[in-house]
């Protein structure tokens, strides 16, 4: 299981998130059938040494399972939303939710649900 994070204890490192960490215990919408869970995490925006870290950002995903399902395993699939970075947690969260709904609904190309 990869890492997205790590923690200090003790003056040990520990790690401590994973994707599924990150996310609420309840969907934070249904959409046709469909639960919907978004990702929220920290951008690091790629940087010279000597250029100034930017101020915060944050990309985001979104898992959608179908209704009542655990949102693990192979009952769920996670998508990015893709070529964009918000400046605030609740936008970006607002922002998953909006491209899972349209995912659901078939307005993304190259995007699928067959097979959940």
């Amino acid at each position: 299981m990869e890492y997205l994070n790590a923690v200090t204890k003790g003056g040990v490192q520990e790690p401590y998130h994973t994707w599924s960490d990150m996310m609420d215990n309840y969907p934070a919408a249904n959409h046709k059938g469909f639960d919907i869970y978004p990702l929220v995490y920290k951008f690091n925006a790629p940087r010279k040494w000597h250029e100034r870290r930017p101020d915060r950002s944050y990309s985001a995903s979104v898992v959608i399972c179908r209704e009542g399902e655990p949102p693990s395993g192979t009952s769920a699939r996670v998508f990015h939303v893709p070529d964009m970075h918000w400046s605030d947690l609740g936008l970006a969260k607002r922002a998953a939710m909006q491209h899972g709904e349209h995912i659901i609904e078939g307005q993304v190309a190259g995007e699928s649900l067959a097979g959940l």
